[in-house]
């Protein structure tokens, strides 16, 4: 059988420290009071500059316009087809426009002369035919027909010569006429090809340069929203600063002050348990020890230790 009972402790805090703990706690209350709403620095003029050019270059910048021209110069190019070369022939048609206006004129005063030559060389005949009194005879015939014949072999030649000559000289002039006209087909073919391929080097070239312009744009804004945007970290750290002074100032209290007291003055009660016959056999076997092993010494100790258990 055991009995019980209990002790009752009382701690109590310095009272400086207690009155500096309470001074800290009002101070914290007054911080928390008169802590204002969080502001955030709004965007200063240097980003909203950068952040309208960002979007006026994306939008609408001039490498975009740069592009849409380099890509027409280049559908432009894709889609050119030269004009097919036609070989020209000669024909009689084109051959008359060439011929000498004068030809028939020359050729019939030649025809004249020899026609004045004939009648001079039959009058001559007939001259002679008279003075060897043979005139009108079959000598003088023949005499005749052999000059006319070859003054009208002579005429026929002549005409077809002249003729022919004219003929080649117009062939000539039709000819060169139309290898011009082929030389100018191929040069302008060549030229449209030429044009054609520096459309298309123009628009590789213009849509890099576009895209670089578009890019230096692009980089550009940004870096004055980047400059726009520490100013605005700066002035964030200001109102921030302002704002967290009075937090600030409650910190450096709290940290002068130490932990918190474990207790402001609180009691606190501990049972005590008891038990005799754990009492009188722990003060028997000391009483044993301390006589030397005497009974009787023994026994008082027991009748203490049952006593005080």
């Amino acid at each position: 059988m055991s009995k019980g009972g209990s002790t009752t402790s009382t701690s109590s805090i310095d009272p400086q420290i207690k009155e500096a703990f309470l001074t800290n706690f009002q101070q914290a209350q007054g911080v928390a009071g008169a802590l204002p709403t969080q502001q955030f620095a709004g965007f200063n003029p240097m980003y909203q500059a950068g952040e309208q050019a960002l979007v006026n270059t994306g939008l609408a910048g001039p490498g975009i316009s740069g592009t849409d021209l380099a890509a027409q110069m280049a559908a432009y190019g894709g889609v050119y087809q030269p004009a097919a070369v036609q070989a020209s022939q000669l024909s009689g048609s084109n051959i008359s426009n060439y011929l000498n206006p004068f030809q028939n004129t020359v050729i019939q005063n030649t025809l004249g002369d020899i026609e004045s030559a004939r009648q001079a060389a039959n009058r001559q005949i007939g001259q002679q035919a008279t003075q060897a009194r043979a005139f009108g005879g079959s000598r003088q015939g023949v005499a005749e027909a052999l000059t006319n014949a070859a003054y009208g072999k002579q005429a026929a030649a002549t005409a077809a010569q002249m003729r022919t000559q004219g003929f080649d000289t117009a062939a000539a002039l039709a000819q060169q006429d139309i290898a011009r006209q082929q030389a100018a087909d191929l040069a302008n073919q060549s030229a449209g090809l030429q044009g054609a391929q520096l459309r298309l080097s123009g628009a590789n070239q213009l849509g890099g340069l576009a895209a670089q312009q578009q890019a230096l744009r692009l980089g550009g804004a940004q870096a004055v929203m980047g400059a726009g945007g520490a100013r605005q970290a700066l002035s964030q750290q200001q109102m921030d600063a302002i704002r967290n002074i009075g937090l600030q100032r409650l910190g450096i209290v709290q940290s002068s002050l130490g932990a918190t007291p474990a207790n402001l003055g609180m009691q606190s009660t501990t049972p005590q348990y008891s038990n005799p016959a754990s009492g009188a056999l722990g003060g028997a076997l000391a009483g044993f020890k301390l006589s030397g092993g005497n009974p009787l010494f023994a026994l008082g100790g027991g009748l203490l230790g049952a006593i005080s258990g």
